[in-house]
């Protein structure tokens, strides 16, 4: 009998089966993982300074005005559901979303990454804790909004990070985070090969169904599901394509990285991230 936890449904009998390649899927409601145990990852490692500057991304710092667009746009969709009150981001990394955020919001954020916090706080001057969010002291019921952008996909035990959501929204907050969509048309296309798929720092996969089922197993009732746009950097896109995995990036990518071009960004919706907007009933 199998003893892993699905964090969706929480189901400890059915266990997993093979799905593609590096991934598994809950045989009782189909939430797919990667293959790997998650829980032993020393994250701290993993999202070390590094992680901005040479892994998962080319330059982070360097590209802050393309995230200060893309923010801008998130913090429009907040503002829908909730215009002023008290937020929490969880995620913050170098706290540009904050950083806007602030001008209408009582904004603090958490982030277990060292170096980009200490950023956010000295730099930024933004209320930015290097701590996990679930660990975090906070008084029930203290809350108007949490965001978590791309953020949910990273964590080993993104169910514990809803519950604590959960106990500090105030009854009608709100919840909006985004993250990809394993079943989107993209996605199923691209199996294996899907750009989200990159274990060990893409732990989950939900779609919009599996993603609903742990929202309303803890009271966050689903209002708004649909794909949005996602706003990147001349400079980010080469990386990902010309370098990122590769033991030499190309000299294309060089030219690309070092040239103004590289700090031009636009906003292309490829139908396979999700924004998702959940409310404590």
């Amino acid at each position: 009998m199998s003893q892993e936890l699905c964090v969706v449904c929480h189901d400890k009998v059915q266990g997993f089966r093979p799905f593609w390649p590096g991934l598994k899927k809950c045989n009782n409601c189909g939430h797919c993982v990667a293959d790997l145990d998650a829980e032993s990852l020393d994250l701290k490692d993993i999202y070390s300074e590094n992680y901005f500057s040479g892994d998962e991304y080319a330059d982070y710092l360097r590209d802050r005005r393309v995230f200060a667009k893309q923010f801008q746009d998130r913090l429009c969709e907040v503002k829908r559901f909730h215009p002023s009150g008290d937020l929490i981001e969880i995620g913050c990394a170098y706290g540009f979303f904050l950083t806007v955020a602030q001008e209408h919001y009582r904004a603090r954020g958490f982030d277990i990454a060292e170096g980009p916090v200490a950023h956010a706080r000295e730099h930024l001057g933004v209320d930015a804790c290097c701590a996990d969010f679930v660990d975090a002291a906070l008084e029930p019921e203290s809350v108007d909004v949490v965001v978590m952008w791309d953020t949910i996909e990273h964590l080993p035990r993104p169910d514990l990070t809803i519950d604590k959501v959960v106990r500090v929204l105030r009854p009608g907050g709100f919840l909006l985070l985004t993250t990809g969509d394993i079943e989107s048309l993209m996605a199923r296309v691209r199996r294996e090969k899907w750009r989200l798929i990159h274990p060990p720092t893409h732990i989950h996969y939900f779609s919009r169904r599996t993603m609903r089922g742990m929202l309303e197993r803890v009271g966050l009732r689903v209002v708004e599901t649909r794909y949005v746009g996602t706003r990147r950097s001349v400079r980010q896109i080469a990386y990902s394509l010309l370098a990122l995995g590769k033991q030499h990036g190309s000299w294309l990518y060089r030219i690309m990285a070092d040239s103004a071009i590289g700090d031009f960004s636009f906003v292309l919706n490829t139908y396979d991230i999700m924004l998702v907007v959940g409310q404590k009933t």
